[in-house]
Order: C-alpha cells, then sequence, then structure tokens
C-alpha cells in the first residue's frame, strides 16, 4: 500500500469525507461545515502521486487542525491557517525523529541530499523541504558529525 492510498484509509476510518470531483477550481480543497470536514481532490488536476499526496497530507492538516477560513477572511489571517495546515501535515506525516533516522540512513560526506532522504521516506522532495522548514521554526535541528 502507497503512502498515499494509507492516507487515504485514514481518512476514510476518521470524520473526514473524502470526495473525488472535478469541479473544483483549485486541485484540493478543504471545508468545515457544522462541525463536518471535507476534503474535495481533482484527481485528473495532478500529475503526479506525490503531488497529489502531498496536497491530501496540506488539506487533512487544515481538517486536523481547524484551520480554515472563508473568501472574505484577511490575508494575513489566511496565511496563518495556511501555516497551521501545514505544520500539522508535518507533525502528523514526518515526525522529527522519522525525519532524523532516515537523514542518518541518507547521509554522505557531502552531507545530506533532499531528494535522497524524499526517496528513502517514499516522499515529496518539496514536503522534505517544508519539514525540515517547520522543524526548524519549532527549535529542532539535524546536525550530523561527518567524518
Amino acid at each position: 500500500m502507497t503512502r498515499y492510498e494509507q492516507l487515504l484509509n485514514d481518512i476514510d476510518e476518521s470524520e473526514i469525507l473524502y470526495i473525488e470531483t472535478t469541479s473544483t477550481k483549485q486541485p484540493a480543497k478543504s471545508m468545515r461545515d457544522a462541525g463536518d470536514y471535507a476534503i474535495f481532490m481533482n484527481e485528473r488536476a495532478f500529475k503526479t502521486e506525490e503531488e497529489r499526496l502531498e496536497a491530501l497530507m496540506h488539506e487533512k492538516g487544515h481538517c486536523d487542525s481547524g484551520a480554515f477560513y472563508s473568501v472574505y477572511t484577511p490575508l494575513i489571517s489566511r496565511a496563518r491557517c495556511e501555516c497551521r495546515a501545514w505544520r500539522r501535515a508535518v507533525l502528523d506525516n514526518l515526525p522529527f525523529e522519522v525525519l532524523e533516522e532516515a537523514c542518518e540512513a541518507c547521509k554522505t560526506a557531502e552531507g545530506i541530499d533532499i531528494c535522497e532522504v524524499a526517496d528513502y521516506l517514499d516522499m515529496p522532495d518539496s514536503f522534505i523541504d517544508r519539514a525540515f522548514e517547520e522543524y526548524k521554526l519549532m527549535g529542532k535541528e539535524i546536525f550530523f558529525d561527518f567524518e
């Protein structure tokens, strides 16, 4: 089972409704209505499963963190909601210890290659980058002694 399939399974087992659609302007969108959550995904809008996985992790992050906004929400509040959703996506899908172990397994004399870590974890490069940034903001950084 791929990470994407596992995440779909997790969503199916949760209180979040997953709806495949082609009628949204965005490739992926999440919504809350009266305490119910839904994720709308236009599967055809993505070129790769990695892109779909990253979008799904992010939208689930909105649902899990409650970080939603409307078209009338000020831009600064929207940005905060996006940050909360990304942070939740990182924390839920790539715990720091897992990232640290993957980096240790992939380190070379030249350092750490994000692409190698992404391949090792079967995750998008951009999500690994985001995870490093999120953990750095939380005061967690990965340091290695290269001999």
